[in-house]
């Protein structure tokens, strides 16, 4: 439910009109128009967080607030006067560039007036609502527990606090795992024994899996463990591709089925192998008998575990053993909750909680994951007025709420602050089960304007890993307190998509028809289908995110580039692209370039229009160098060129990103010098040059650089500088 984004959108957007209104009005001549957007916006701010509430059930007012988002492409009006006004100050960018800015500055006045008139009506309609007015103080008051939660956002792990009331089912599942069936296995020659763990969603399937699976006779008894995220659809060459990647430690690049299939038989023949296929939904065995087939040649003693919501499921796949996890009960249920939600307080401040908190505890319906996430929301509220409130919230009266998706993720995510809420609906554009790599998610909330400080990002994805939304942490080796990669529970994900779903689109093999008129982030996986989007996209100018992994040149046509009007993030992963349209400089709005694995061997000089632009990743290109014009990219913050093995040398205009924070040249194996001026990016935190073998001297300017905190190993004339 996109809705609770707006509170979010609405006061970013009266912060821009704060800081830009004395510009627009001497240039522009809408004085009026501003003072009237401002004056209209609090007013609807003020009846937002009663609007979000209400629409659950009303869909006038859900229809309102749709109204509301159409409206917030104001965001892009002044994000496009900003631009202008600060690219008129920079006398080096070419004439053609300032007269194409310069030549639309009256559209913006009239865009202005447009959306004043827009608004006006808008603020009319609200009236017939009869919204309770509230004051904005929610989310000052949850900035002092989020810099708390940054200390301890890291404590949540699979132990033993996660599984209450699993040990006789861990049990039986080990006992299952090493028994000695071995030679019946020979006889009958239809490779290893499937076990399947099966239960309804949040019960907690996959938190069994990995405690077995992290088991000291498990790990004794297999020579091979392998761990499989399935989920849904079931993509055969990934599943492959994803056991050759985790049984030899290295990536493939190999996309044929038969072809991964004969790597997967070679690499786990003559193996005692575990294969973990954790969430799998297919009901269609032509789906899994190949993959089965190339399975049978393991050690007798080999297994497979599946966890799956359906019965039907673990039959397809014949299960030897069929294991049913039941609910846990209400008192198991309360000792979860109760170890999250009374974390740290004093023994006599739990017990007057106690009674309160096993009522909501039977509100959990036997579900650990329910118990989890109300301990977490409880661990904040700190009174007996707060816990009662929780417990006689309406949330647990609305039907739809309950047939379609978790209370309990609805009454914790209702608690978040807007920002929170727009950050952890943005998830929603990733696909289930995706390894999420943090620093980059925080990358994205600052393309999107979200947040606009990585320290700020960080301590919004505290609070939200400290709630729940996020699980099975990858931690840093050197400090543990920061999270690298984490993930999110299908149950949540599923939560974050019904948020979102008007807005947010993960097109995948199911799709025969896609509607994206009013979408805001589109994600497109080119499956093997021939799926011509690129005539819908040309006629969206809302999307603000799109990402578009191994597409054909074919379909990332000018037409596509000239369609994304006011996107901010462009991902390009593994499109094979060779060049990039000129097209590109057109997006105006661009803070996140994504051109990883895409076979660029050159920039065109176009994207040094992008004044904008903040992140810009580059990894395993065959770049020989960047553009000059690089320089004028101001705003970039992070520059990823590692395996661009082909990089001989950095222009010097490089030196003058000071916003830069991270430079990653990684088996950069071309490079031989750094640019002189490297000491003027003064901002600089990270600079990765490992594995530059042909960098034999550090100029002296990297002394000036006193805001480095990482600089990976320089190996070869390491003690000698220029």
């Amino acid at each position: 439910m996109a809705d609770a984004l707006i509170s979010s959108v609405v006061e970013q957007l009266i912060e821009i009109l704060k800081h830009q209104a004395q510009e627009l009005k001497r240039t522009l001549g809408v004085e009026k128009e501003i003072a009237n957007l401002s004056s209209k916006l609090e007013k609807i701010r003020e009846v937002l967080d009663d609007a979000e509430k209400r629409s659950i059930k009303e869909k006038g007012i859900k229809l309102w607030i749709e109204n509301i988002k159409d409206f917030s492409q104001v965001d892009d009006v002044l994000d496009e006067w900003r631009t202008r006004t600060l690219v008129s100050l920079s006398s080096f960018l070419p004439s053609r560039f300032h007269y194409k800015r310069f030549a639309m500055h009256r559209d913006i006045a009239k865009k202005i007036k447009e959306l004043d008139s827009t608004l006006d009506r808008i603020t009319k309609e609200k009236d017939q609502f009869k919204f309770d007015y509230a004051s904005i103080t929610h989310t000052c008051a949850a900035s002092h527990s989020d810099q708390e939660l940054m200390r301890v956002t890291t404590a949540f792990d699979v132990d033993a606090s996660e599984i209450q009331g699993r040990k006789s089912d861990a049990s039986a599942l080990i006992s299952k795992l090493v028994e000695n069936s071995g030679e019946d296995e020979a006889r009958n020659g239809n490779g290893p024994p499937v076990i399947s763990i099966v239960g309804t969603g949040g019960i907690g399937k996959t938190t069994l899996a990995q405690l077995v699976f992290g088991d000291e006779k498990i790990k004794t008894h297999f020579d091979e463990r392998v761990w499989i995220c399935v989920s849904d659809p079931f993509d055969q060459i990934k599943i492959a591709k994803a056991i050759v990647e985790s049984t030899t430690k290295s990536s493939t690049d190999l996309s044929q089925l038969h072809v991964l299939l004969e790597k997967v038989q070679s690499i786990l023949s003559g193996k005692r192998f575990l294969l973990v296929m954790d969430d799998v939904w297919t009901e269609q065995s032509a789906k899994w008998e190949p993959l089965k087939n190339s399975l049978k040649d393991g050690l007798p003693g080999s297994r497979i575990l599946v966890t799956s919501r359906s019965e039907r499921v673990a039959r397809m796949m014949g299960s030897a053993y069929l294991h049913q996890l039941d609910l846990i009960s209400d008192e198991e249920a309360w000792l979860l909750l109760s170890r999250k939600a009374f974390s740290g307080r004093r023994e006599e401040d739990c017990e007057k909680l106690k009674e309160i908190g096993q009522k909501i505890a039977q509100k959990c319906k036997g579900l650990p994951l329910a118990a989890r996430v109300m301990g977490s929301l409880l661990r904040f509220k700190y009174t007996e007025d707060d816990w009662q409130n929780v417990l006689d919230n309406k949330i647990w009266e609305l039907d739809e709420v309950v047939t379609n998706l978790f209370p309990h993720l609805y009454l914790s995510y209702n608690d978040l602050t807007p920002k929170m809420k727009q950050c952890f609906s943005y998830c929603a554009v990733f696909p289930k089960d995706y390894e999420i790599e943090v620093d980059k998610l925080i990358r994205i909330w600052m393309a999107q304007g979200y947040v606009t400080m990585e320290s700020k990002g960080r301590e919004l994805f505290g609070g939200l890993a400290m709630r729940s939304f996020f699980q099975d942490f990858e931690k840093d080796d050197v400090d543990s307190n920061i999270i690298i990669y984490c993930k999110m529970h299908d149950i949540v994900h599923d939560f974050a998509q019904f948020l979102t779903k008007n807005e947010f689109y993960n097109i995948d093999q199911h799709e025969d028809d896609v509607r994206i008129k009013n979408l805001r982030h589109l994600s497109w996986q080119n499956t093997g289908r021939n799926m011509n989007l690129t005539a819908s996209i040309r006629d969206v100018g809302k999307l603000r995110s799109f990402f578009g992994e191994r597409l054909s040149p074919e379909e990332l046509i000018p037409d596509l580039f000239n369609g994304l009007k006011s996107v901010r993030l462009l991902g390009l992963h593994r499109c094979k692209l060779q060049e990039l349209p000129k097209e590109i400089g057109n997006l105006l709005h661009l803070r996140y370039i994504d051109l990883s694995r895409s076979g660029v061997e050159e920039l065109p000089d176009a994207i040094c229009s992008l004044y904008n632009l903040q992140t810009l990743d580059l990894r395993h290109n065959d770049f020989s160098k960047l553009p000059e014009g690089i320089g004028n990219l101001s705003q970039l913050r992070y520059i990823n060129l590692s395996y661009c093995k082909q990089m001989e040398e950095l222009p010097d205009a490089i030196c003058s990103l000071y916003n830069l924070q991270t430079l990653d040249l990684e088996r950069c194996e071309g490079l031989s010098r750094l640019p002189k001026g490297i000491g003027n990016l003064i901002n600089l935190r990270h600079l990765n040059i490992n594995g530059t073998y042909r960098l034999e001297m550090m100029p002296l300017g990297i002394a000036k650089l006193t805001q480095l905190c990482s600089l990976s190993d320089f190996k070869v004339g390491k003690e000698q500088v220029s």
